[in-house]
């Protein structure tokens, strides 16, 4: 019998992504990598984007996996230059929410056990959603969400603390509603949007789940809208959203889409996968369906 050729992976490192360091991540790699199975390389990313062209460069090299070491802004960039390739994405979460890994039951902040998928795992075919800015892999949105992304860019401590902390910030002594037009498939809504996010995955991280049911490949995304709300309802609201019965909320409505449109206005300030960014004219998110292969683990059945 003759021996099954080796796969290329390659491992690209975020060194600054979440709260712990990945100093020791290329020994993990090394100890519990399966040598039968693969021929494995390691880059570290220097500037943001640089990911994006690793992953675009190994592709061109014939790379069977990318292995994205971060947060879902990792994964985002790696995950831009694999849509429609061969190459399959794989997980290390060490972000900071890891929202994407947690709904893959790939273990957070655990490089022996996300190593164990990539060994033992399967490749299946899953959505993402294509914007005119760019894909993402877990969720999208303008309000709140995405003015709290902001501000925690700039924090030097990250975690859910510090998350949490630039999200009563900004709620109580920052933040106003954008007031817009947003266009859900056939449906036309103009508001005050307190929040506004399309879900590919179940995610908002630190296993923040707002939908029970939302799948990576079910062909559309779950929207949530809250609308205005009295702050004083703040905890009653949260406690909704951890349970994951946005139904209970009198200020939100649910729906499913494949396509939306975004009236953007002046300066309005998005989140894409928790990276923020500015932007002034329309924004559309259109689901594409099973577009990227990603490694599993075996007994997952409900992506």
């Amino acid at each position: 019998m003759e021996p099954t050729e080796k796969k290329k992976i390659i491992f690209i490192i975020n060194p600054i992504s979440g709260v712990y360091s990945k100093s020791n991540i290329p020994e993990k790699i090394a100890r519990y990598i399966d040598y039968v199975k693969y021929d494995y390389t390691i880059r570290f990313t220097q500037y943001a984007g640089h990911a994006t062209l690793i992953a675009q460069q190994a592709v061109e090299e014939g790379y069977h996996v990318c292995v994205a070491i971060g947060g879902d802004g990792s994964i985002n960039d790696v995950a831009q230059s694999l849509i429609g390739t061969k190459t399959a994405l794989g997980v290390i979460p060490f972000g900071s929410g890891n929202g994407f890994a947690t709904h893959l039951k790939i273990p957070p902040r655990n490089a022996e056990g996300a190593l164990h998928v990539l060994n033992t795992g399967k490749t299946v075919k899953l959505d993402l959603v294509k914007s005119n800015l760019r894909y993402f892999v877990s969720n999208a949105g303008f309000g709140l969400d995405s003015s709290v992304a902001r501000r925690f860019h700039h924090h030097k401590v990250r975690g859910l603390s510090s998350y949490a902390w630039a999200g009563l910030k900004e709620l109580f002594f920052y933040f106003q509603p954008y007031h817009t037009t947003v266009e859900i498939d056939d449906i036309t809504i103009e508001r005050d949007f307190f929040l506004f996010t399309a879900f590919n995955a179940n995610q908002y991280g630190y296993d923040f789940a707002v939908f029970p049911f939302t799948s990576l490949k079910d062909g559309v995304m779950d929207v949530i809208v809250l609308n205005k709300f009295r702050l004083s309802k703040l905890l009653y609201i949260v406690g909704c959203l951890l349970l994951k019965r946005p139904d209970l909320i009198k200020e939100a409505e649910q729906y499913r889409a494949k396509k939306v449109r975004i009236h953007g206005n002046k300066k309005m300030c998005y989140q894409f996968d928790g990276d923020s960014l500015i932007y002034h004219d329309d924004v559309t998110f259109e689901i594409v369906p099973q577009c990227i292969d990603v490694i599993v683990p075996e007994d997952l059945n409900a992506y």
